[in-house]
């Protein structure tokens, strides 16, 4: 499979003084060809809270802290604090975790 990363509408245009491509980076180029969601392309963390009981995290780096009461998990822009009760990391792999109990505080702490 061929992706052509410098389709008409994606190729910014030349500066006439300095020759140089104005616009878009290469990088932003390729990311808008293969069409990635923002969320990944930059590896910005994904929380999706299901009700009081349950958040999904997704993009994360490593755990910090992890007790009944809170969890802190280190991210790409920063950490990601959950508070409740009874907080539980009910499955997680590389890319996501679910954590469960009584979700009492979601904060993202940006850098």
């Amino acid at each position: 499979m061929s992706v052509n990363i410098f389709r008409k509408e994606h190729v910014p245009e030349r500066s006439s003084k300095t020759g140089k491509a104005s616009g878009y980076s290469i990088s932003e180029r390729f990311l808008t060809a293969m069409e990635l969601p923002g969320d990944l392309a930059h590896k910005a963390p994904i929380i999706t809270i299901t009700g009081p009981a349950q958040v999904m995290l997704e993009n994360y780096k490593s755990i910090l802290s992890y007790t009944s009461e809170q969890l802190i998990v280190a991210t790409c822009q920063g950490r990601v604090i959950l508070q409740g009760k009874n907080l539980e990391i009910s499955s997680y792999t590389s890319l996501e975790m679910e954590v469960t109990g009584k979700i009492m505080a979601v904060m993202l702490e940006c850098r």
